[in-house]
């Protein structure tokens, strides 16, 4: 299976045994998205599970190995509640912290499901999404509300 990096177009060829390695990552965390390291710059390409099972089925991986896989899918996540954004614009980070990447944006009174809340007494985080955190309350500012 090859991954090109979105960054410096490098492609990154991984064997069935580096597709079956990332399945199972994702499984242990109930993600469906894996990110695969490029070679050379090191750059994260966020490549989804359907793409690595295409990788397994057009790799001609043992049926035994693609029906593991398949069985091992992760249970989708439930919305626990909504929220609206406060805040003219909020950036959103791929982990619960402002060290991290931001994999994207949302602005004022877009609402979004909650799926999971993070706090360390001080800042208050919501993922609202796969990889997908969003600061509800940072440095003592309200960004978010609940619905």
């Amino acid at each position: 299976m090859d991954i090109t990096c979105w960054s410096c177009k490098t492609v990154t060829k991984l064997e069935n045994t580096g597709i079956v390695d990332a399945i199972q990552k994702m499984d242990a965390v109930k993600l469906g998205f894996y990110d695969v390291p490029c070679t050379k710059c090191g750059k994260k390409n966020r490549t989804q599970r359907s793409a690595f099972m295409d990788g397994l089925a057009s790799a001609k991986a043992a049926p035994e190995v693609i029906a593991q896989a398949q069985a091992a899918a992760p249970a989708p996540s439930v919305a626990k509640n909504k929220v609206k954004v406060t805040v003219a614009s909020l950036r959103v980070r791929e982990e619960h912290n402002t060290h991290c990447d931001v994999v994207g944006g949302l602005v004022k009174d877009q609402e979004v499901d909650v799926f999971e809340t993070w706090s360390d007494g001080k800042d208050t985080w919501v993922r609202i999404g796969e990889g997908m955190w969003a600061a509800m309350e940072w440095n003592g500012q309200k960004m978010m509300e609940q619905r």
